[in-house]
């Protein structure tokens, strides 16, 4: 049976949609066909989806009792495969909204100051193609596990992270992807890291 819903394709899309897709969504698998998914506890994250796919978010009880919230669910149909940075035309859009989703931007006491640290997760293969674009010197690919508690089973997940410890190297890497749409709830949050910081 042909699907209802028409493929729109992954390249009448805003690089930073495609980024927020790649960030935190998932292709499901239903009958003969496939869509996909995004689901994240920050509504903004799912409304940009919504807005350019045509489809409305709602409220999904995933996962509810490790987040303690519900986690806001758009499921695009019309959307059949997950794009990545290879088909965006400006890939800084495209690593805005990863960052904003997937590294923690903080300070560390060094002796009497405060330096900033911005440790960026993802996958060892994903790191090392952002690397190439970021204004900053190549670091190594570092590999952690941990602890995760999902649907009441507790396991040990594992993924990879780079660190940068260089004020000057994190200016450079929020200046590169700086524009909109952004979360700035998120780009709010790292301004004020940023203003603790001793340069």
């Amino acid at each position: 049976m042909e699907s209802f819903y028409k493929p729109i394709g992954v390249h009448g899309l805003s690089d930073y949609c495609k980024g927020v897709m790649y960030a935190s969504g998932c292709m499901i698998k239903e009958e003969n066909t496939k869509y996909l998914s995004v689901r994240n506890l920050d509504k903004w994250y799912a409304e940009c989806i919504g807005k350019e796919t045509g489809y409305t978010p709602y409220p999904s009880m995933h996962n509810i009792k490790r987040d303690g919230r519900p986690q806001w669910t758009v499921k695009s149909r019309n959307i059949t495969e997950m794009p990545d940075i290879s088909s965006a035309k400006n890939p800084a859009d495209f690593i805005r909204p990863y960052l904003e989703l997937h590294s923690t931007l903080d300070t560390v006491k060094a002796k009497s100051t405060r330096k900033v640290r911005l440790r960026i997760y993802g996958k060892e293969e994903f790191l090392s193609i952002i690397m190439r674009y970021l204004p900053a010197k190549p670091k190594k690919i570092q590999k952690i596990s941990n602890k995760v508690l999902s649907e009441e089973k507790e396991y040990t997940g594992k993924t990879c992270a780079i660190y940068y410890q260089s004020c000057t190297e994190i200016e450079q890497i929020l200046n590169y992807i700086n524009g909109y749409p952004r979360n700035d709830v998120v780009w709010d949050k790292w301004c004020s890291v940023m203003d603790e910081t001793d340069t």
